[in-house]
Parts: C-alpha cells; structure tokens; sequence
C-alpha cells in the first residue's frame, strides 16, 4: 500500500451493527431466573470482538497518520530547498542580465572613444586584451575593442542563456514539490479523519459494552438472590413443617435460614465505613491473582487494604481473614464486615474467597464489593449465598 493510500472503510457496517446488537438487550424480568433477553456471554464477548477490532483499527490509523506526517514533512523540507535553489539562480540569471547590459555599454564607450582620439584608450585597452601592442594604430584598437565587445557578449549569452534554462527546470522542481506537499497534506487529513471516525465508534461500542456486562452482573445477581430467598423459604417451610410434626430442625451448614433473609445494616461502625470508603476506591482496579495494589487486587487483596485504611490489619488470605474476624450472623451485619464463600471444586481450603458488605449502594442493602475473578474490575455486586460460609468482623 502505497503512502497516503488507504483500504476502504467499514464504520457505517460497523455502527450498525453495534445498533443491532443494543438493540437486542432489554432490562432482566422479575421471574428470578435469567431471560432470554438478558444479554449473553456469547453476545458480549461478540461486542468484545468488535472493540478489539476497532481498536486494532485506530492502531493502524494511528500508525498512517504517523506516516503521513512525516512524509508531510519531508515534502515541505524538499520544497523549501527546491525554492531556496530557484531564488538563488533567479539572482544569478538578474546579475548576468544586468552585466550584460553593462558590458555592452562600457566596450561601446570604449570603441567610440578610441576611434575618436587615442587619449590613453590604447592602455585602457591592453588591459582587456593584452596582445595589443602600444604600437598599433588607432583602428588595431577599434577592431580589437569591435572583437572584444562580440566576444564579450557571446559569453554572457551564452552563461544567460544556461542559466535561463536552468531556472526552468528548478520553476519545474519547485512546481512537483509543491504538488507532493499538497498530497501529503490530503493524505494526513484523511488519516486523520479516519482516526477521529473510528474512536467516536469504538467509544460508543465501549460504553455499549460495560452497559452490558453491567447488566448482565445485575441480572444473574438478582436471579441467584431470587433463587436464595425461594431456597430460604422452602428450608423455611420445611423446618415450620418439621417442627409441627415434632421434629428437630437441623442447625448446622445450610440449616440457618437467617442466612438467606435481605441484609439490613444492624448498625453503624465507623471503622467499618472507612473499610467501605476505602474498598470503594478501588472500583474499577483489575483482578490480579496475588495483587495488592492500585495495579491489581484479588479478593483478600482488596479486603487488606481496605481494612488496613482503616487501622486493621490483616492477612492476605481469605481462610486466615476468617480465622481474624469475629464471626457475626447475617442479622448483625454492618458495612465492612466480611463475608466468606466456599465454591464447588474449591479444594481443600475451608474459605476460598471474601467479599465486602457496603450497606447501601446500587443493590440497596443488598450490596458488597468485591475482586471477583480472573478477567473482572473490583465492582459492586447483589448479595449472593451461593457457597455461603459465614461473615465476620474484622
């Protein structure tokens, strides 16, 4: 591909696809499970695809205007020399013009002169030409004065004329210079346009993106908290049927149906709040295994530091922030207390992971935050109890 040459360009393709694809996600039902109009993971990672693509896009764009630039400048380097060269023999071609004339009227003068009287003419003119003999006569001079004046002007003609002609073929460099810059120019505006085109594009299918992944968190948090409180009910109903027939309801993992009831803040712990103004401030920090930082965080990461903001000082280890905190029930929570999960296929360890309870937030009281996983930002989620172990209060 050739400087200042581009492949056509898709955006109108591409916006309306992303208007497609907006199009197609509507709000989560009340069913409790997820609809079928909540978006996918299939549709997301296809949006995903898109923005990678625009992005790679604007990179190369990026690079042409790069290119461009440079070529822009180069041209303008160019022309400037060509048109400082054209200035120059211009001059030179003035002079000459100007030297002829002068010669012409000088040796005129001189012929005249030596026709007329010798008056010293004759040293006048040994000094343009040296074979004249002092002896000579009068008219030795003027035919030598006549050849001289010839000769003299043959010579500037001919230098005028080169020069002449040398002038037209700069005027013809000068003329292409510019030509080029006015390409590079174009080119560069193009690239640039371009460039400005697909960020407008690649912005809107951003924001489209995060609205989505965000709505489709919100989705599976209220179904999984619909699912619960269905589940509380039932256990609910259960233990109500299993006391009526005069049976002891089972109390151990899973048998506290408090667990499942709405989370309402019990009260209000300043260090707690400072846990929550602290964890909050990493809103958007990457999950990273292992991290700790403005750069990444896991999820006992973010719990640390928040705590650490507020004077407590903890582990970096979900199990070992357990064993730290005093145990609360889900009646006694307050924001900042800590809630531990143990999943499926979780291994060996009692607590693999630990999340945040903010007490009001985008979920109302149902909120936490947390560093969810590998591919996330730490974010605000609904309460779940799937793999619910127990809370506590550092």
């Amino acid at each position: 591909m050739s400087r200042g040459q581009h492949p056509p360009r898709t955006y109108a393709a591409i916006a309306l696809a992303v208007t497609m694809a907006a199009s197609a996600f509507t709000v989560l039902g009340t069913s409790g499970a997820v609809s079928a109009s909540t978006p996918t993971t299939g549709q997301i990672d296809r949006l995903q695809q898109q923005a990678n693509a625009l992005a790679a896009r604007l990179t190369t764009d990026q690079n042409d205007i790069q290119v461009a630039a440079e070529a822009y400048d180069e041209a303008l380097i160019t022309l400037g020399h060509d048109r400082t060269k054209l200035r120059h023999t211009q001059g030179v071609l003035a002079t000459l013009r100007k030297n002829l004339a002068q010669a012409m009227m000088n040796l005129r003068d001189a012929a005249i002169d030596a026709y007329v009287t010798d008056n010293g003419a004759a040293a006048a003119l040994a000094v343009i030409d040296g074979t004249i003999s002092d002896a000579g006569s009068i008219a030795a001079y003027a035919g030598s004065v006549t050849d001289q004046l010839q000769n003299a002007e043959q010579a500037i003609v001919v230098a005028k004329d080169r020069v002449a002609a040398e002038v037209t073929v700069q005027a013809a460099q000068e003329r292409a210079a510019a030509a080029t810059v006015a390409i590079e120019a174009k080119a560069r505006d193009t690239a640039e346009t371009e460039t400005a085109q697909v960020t407008a594009i690649l912005k809107e299918v951003r924001g489209r993106l995060g609205t989505l992944i965000i709505e489709r968190q919100r989705a599976l948090a209220a179904a999984a908290a619909v699912r619960a409180l269905k589940l509380a009910e039932e256990e609910a109903a259960a233990a109500a049927a299993a006391a009526k027939n005069g049976g002891g309801g089972n109390q151990g993992a899973g048998g506290d149906t408090g667990a499942f009831a709405p989370l309402v803040p019990a009260g209000s712990n300043p260090a707690g709040n400072e846990a929550v103004q602290a964890a909050e401030s990493y809103l958007g920090v990457p999950y990273v295994w292992g991290g700790a930082s403005r750069n990444g965080v896991d999820c006992s990461g973010l719990t640390m530091l928040a705590w650490q903001a507020a004077g407590v000082a903890l582990e970096h280890g979900a199990t070992a922030q357990y064993a730290e905190s005093t145990h609360i029930a889900p009646s006694q929570i307050e924001p900042g207390d800590l809630i531990f999960y143990h999943f499926a296929d979780d291994g060996p360890w009692p607590i693999t992971h630990v999340a945040m309870y903010v007490g009001e937030g985008p979920y109302g009281t149902q909120t936490i935050i947390q560093a969810a996983e590998t591919g996330t930002n730490v974010a605000f989620y609904a309460m779940y109890w799937n793999g619910f172990v127990g809370m506590g209060r550092p």
